[in-house]
């Protein structure tokens, strides 16, 4: 696929503008690049499979490259001279293309190849928290065939099961929720097996969870704000599981529904993961680490690594950093990045996704609606694109995804949630839906209740 490039501007003068590469087109890659657009010494250099109307706006220059070319992106960047890179897609950190850019003397925000096993391999990731950590896994197995699969689902009750590989977090099914019974588990196991070697059976613990991102530098943990992600795809944790319908997050990084301790009990996991993956690895890791917890009876469990900026936390986190992106994301790459050097606004943050009505499933007919962005930020709110394609002034086609979010800052979730719901009212997007209880009152009030019910009985 050739390149698709914006026409280069006029000299900045005297200035000599940093140039950043950005690897993606969803809405974490849209959130990011509006990040490092605010930079005034930075300038934008995009590989990308799709066209996102909204980072192609703001950047220099936009190829259209397959997500694991390596070669081509590393090319890409190497032809216009770029000097940093920040990857979003998680196949693409898995294909190691941090290591193709330093091979070339690019600095690159994310992890190595090796390290991003632990989320391109979930059975590498248990195997790290089990033999290097000790704590904080769920009982889990490897399982290759059905005997062993009804063995291990026979033993510990409901389970959850998971592809080894990548899903887009669309992949996962647990038992009581999609899966009715033993039965259903064991026939999608089965049909899991005929395309894998082997499938990752996990016990089913019950809880809230929750994200806990970090900047990741040199083995310095840096945290962001504790938030929450809404995976199913209906109000309610109804249907499938989806990449995320929607997140929250408090004015002072925290959950009502969790203590300090526990939140402190997550950071010194994420501590001594890293450790262990520096250590197995022999390499510095500089990047993003997302950690998505559940707290249970038994306390604080790990439910998956992500190796990169979730989405759709990164929507959260890019719009409540504060200071000059650029400037971070070097000293980042660069193993200079410290506590005193990351700051976030002390808001509270909503995402809300708008989705096809078909999605998660595929798209059986084209959807095309109205919405225009000017409502959006008189309202002052953000959009964020995503899978989408902007077909006119106000006219989009979706794409087959999560098409755009919403988000907002404010004192409080629940207040600023009803806003966004009460502006997606308004604008009315023909042929999609949201989740209205992102960030909802009675929602974090349950899960408090629930929370205090659980601790009640602790082992």
């Amino acid at each position: 696929m050739g390149y698709l490039i914006i026409p280069a501007s006029k000299e900045y003068g005297e200035i000599e503008r940093m140039k950043i590469g950005l690897v993606g087109d969803g809405g974490r890659e849209h959130a990011i690049a509006r990040k490092i657009a605010e930079s005034s010494q930075a300038e934008l250099f995009v590989a990308a499979k799709n066209i996102n109307h909204g980072i192609r706006s703001i950047a220099k220059g936009y190829a259209q490259l397959n997500m694991t070319d390596l070669d081509g992106i590393v090319a890409y960047f190497e032809q216009n001279q770029v000097g940093l890179v920040v990857i979003g897609p998680e196949a693409t950190l898995i294909a190691g293309i941090v290591d193709k850019l330093r091979a070339k003397g690019i600095l690159a925000v994310g992890p190595t190849q090796q390290q991003a096993r632990l989320e391109g391999d979930k059975s590498f990731m248990r195997y790290l928290l089990n033999e290097k950590i000790g704590w904080g896994s769920p009982a889990w197995k490897l399982v290759a065939s059905i005997k062993e699969a009804e063995a291990f689902i026979r033993s510990q009750g409901e389970v959850v099961v998971k592809p080894v590989g990548l899903t887009g977090g669309r992949g996962v099914r647990v038992m009581g929720v999609q899966l009715k019974d033993i039965n259903e588990a064991l026939s999608f196991i089965q049909e899991l097996l005929e395309t894998n070697s082997s499938v990752l059976l996990e016990e089913k613990v019950i809880g809230q969870e929750f994200s806990r991102l970090a900047f990741i530098c040199d083995g310095k943990v840096i945290p962001m704000p504790v938030m929450q992600d809404f995976k199913y795809a209906y109000d309610g944790d109804k249907g499938m599981m989806t990449g995320g319908m929607g997140t929250y997050s408090f004015a002072d990084g925290k959950m009502p529904f969790l203590t300090s301790d526990e939140i402190k009990t997550a950071d010194k996991l994420l501590e001594e993961v890293i450790a262990a993956l520096e250590k197995e690895t022999g390499e510095p890791y500089r990047g993003f680490l997302y950690g998505q917890f559940m707290i249970t009876r038994s306390g604080l469990r790990l439910i998956e690594f992500n190796v990169r900026l979730g989405d759709p936390e990164a929507l959260n986190v890019n719009t409540l950093l504060e200071g000059d992106s650029a400037q971070l994301f070097e000293k980042l790459a660069s193993g200079k990045l410290s506590k005193a050097d990351v700051q976030f606004k002390p808001m509270a943050s909503v995402v809300k996704y708008l989705v096809p009505e078909e999605y998660p499933g595929k798209l059986t007919h084209d959807y095309f609606f109205n919405l225009d962005e000017n409502k959006v930020s008189e309202a002052d709110f953000t959009l964020i694109q995503a899978s989408v394609m902007k077909t006119g002034e106000t006219e989009w086609k979706a794409l087959g995804s999560r098409t755009m979010a919403i988000v907002g800052l404010g004192q409080e979730p629940a207040a600023l949630a009803e806003k966004i719901d009460a502006l997606i009212d308004e604008l009315k997007p023909q042929g999609l839906r949201y989740r209205k209880d992102v960030g909802n009152r009675d929602n974090i009030l349950q899960k408090v209740e629930m929370m205090n019910r659980i601790r009640g009985v602790r082992k």
